[in-house]
């Protein structure tokens, strides 16, 4: 049985000079049964970093500010899909 767990930076949406980078969680379970592999997935949202000319922000999916900071250190991918929207 493996279970892979990753947190993805998505692809960023940008709306009217508001820069949206979405942020999840996928889960991936194989296992071996009877000679055969069962494999299932899921992907949940997170997070999203909202980025505009005058902030950089982030919000749990419940509409909470969190530390963008701490978000960095948890998803490295969030931090260069920052520094891919400042090389634009």
């Amino acid at each position: 049985m493996e279970m892979e767990r990753k947190l993805v930076a998505e692809s960023p949406v940008t709306i009217a000079g508001i820069t949206l980078i979405p942020v999840t969680k996928l889960l991936l379970n194989c296992q071996y049964i009877g000679g055969s592999i069962a494999c299932s997935g899921t992907k949940e949202p997170l997070s999203v970093v909202l980025v505009s000319q005058s902030t950089k922000r982030a919000f749990n999916m419940s509409g909470e500010e969190i530390p963008l900071d701490q978000l960095l250190q948890q998803v490295p991918a969030v931090r260069e899909a920052l520094e891919n929207l400042i090389s634009q």
